[in-house]
């Protein structure tokens, strides 16, 4: 009799607790767990609220799910929205489509629609739409942010790929190639800005790849401008022959151009070279880009003399290898040594018929002078 007692007492408990603890309509799908959890809905269709107040003051609402004391507090209209975590959404409306994970997550958004706030008090001040915010803080610089509706994605930290223990915002490390970036327009796949403190651009270049076909392309840095071949110069070219172009001057302690016979075939001295520095013409000029004066050949007048030791695009000539012209200028100044040899020995043997027929020319006037003497005497 006692056991049936007990047990009487223990349905009856429950009954009042679960009466206590169920609120609002049965109707419409919702299901709601919780002393005052859902507890105003009327047209409100397929909510779950489950905890004390959750989804308290929901009215017409629908398709919410709400787990954790308070969350979603005093949602009237919002639907589609999930908060998980103590009083997570606890301010919000008639906002929708948002998911806040998380005690105190969105705490204040009242009217926003289609954030994603992950993490302790994630968001808690934030009050418009379409952000992201993990953080395990109320922080306005989250460890991630961002907005759906601009498509950014910010990580206010150091980006590790490949490694726990990353030194800079953005730490790459792997065993292959670590990067890849394939831009099917002429844009730049990389911009480096130098700004000033308050973030205004100083000073721009782009890098990128330019290319007009398969495997024939070059590898750009550009002055100024978004695009490899738009605003602003080139500053460096490495074409896809291996070529490198600098508008500019380059200044290194040596260039060491390759030499060796082990790389050369069909060796053989350059001939009439002397004839050929004498088709050359050196001149001095102004850079239409610097205005800079220098003095140097140019490469059209080059071309039709040593074709070897110029430089061409696909239609014209546009630059001179001054180093291969050492070749033929050694060779024009042994050939013009030698002329210079072979007259020296001229002008040698010259003077010794000089020297010969001077001595004559003294014999004679010697002679005559005697010849002059006898005739007087007689």
């Amino acid at each position: 009799m006692k056991t049936k007692s007990i047990m009487f007492l223990a349905v009856l408990m429950f009954s009042v607790f679960a009466a206590s603890a169920w609120g609002g309509s049965e109707a419409g799908n919702n299901t709601w767990y919780g002393l005052n959890a859902g507890n105003t809905t009327m047209t409100g269709i397929d909510n779950t609220f489950i905890g004390y107040a959750s989804g308290n003051q929901n009215t017409s609402g629908d398709s919410n799910a709400f787990l954790g004391a308070y969350a979603g507090n005093i949602n009237t209209t919002g639907h589609d929205n999930t908060f998980l975590g103590h009083e997570a959404g606890s301010y919000n409306t008639i906002g929708y489509n948002n998911t806040y994970i998380g005690s105190y997550a969105g705490y204040f958004n009242d009217s926003g629609i289609g954030n994603v706030f992950i993490g302790f008090n994630a968001g808690y001040n934030e009050t418009t739409s379409n952000k992201l915010y993990i953080d395990n803080s109320d922080t306005a610089t989250p460890l991630i942010y961002g907005e759906f509706d601009n498509n950014v994605v910010t990580v206010n930290g150091r980006l590790g790929v490949g490694t726990q223990v990353p030194v800079r915002q953005l730490h790459v490390v792997g065993d292959q190639a670590v990067f890849r970036m394939d831009r099917p327009y002429d844009t730049a796949a990389f911009m480096l800005v130098r700004t000033d403190l308050s973030g205004n651009p100083l000073k721009t270049f782009v890098v990128g790849a330019d290319a007009s076909g398969s495997n024939n392309g070059a590898f750009v840095i550009n002055d100024l401008g978004t695009a490899v071949s738009g605003a602003g110069i080139r500053r460096m070219t490495i074409s896809n022959s291996g070529s490198v172009n600098f508008p500019g001057a380059v200044t290194a302690a040596s260039f060491t151009p390759v030499s060796s016979i082990v790389h050369k075939t069909n060796v053989k001295t350059y001939e009439n070279a002397l004839e050929t520095v004498k088709k050359l013409r050196g001149v001095s000029f102004n850079w239409k880009e610097s205005g800079k004066p220098s003095v140097g050949l140019i490469a059209e007048e080059v071309d039709k003399v040593i074709p070897e030791v110029v430089a061409h695009n696909d239609k014209d000539a546009t630059g001179v290898n001054y180093d291969s012209l050492v070749g033929v200028l050694v060779e024009a100044v042994k050939e013009q040594q030698g002329l210079i040899q072979a007259q020296r020995e001229t002008v040698a043997q010259q003077q010794k018929t000089i020297s010969a027929l001077s001595e004559k020319v003294t014999e004679l006037e010697r002679m005559l002078i005697m010849s002059n003497a006898v005739s007087k005497a007689d």
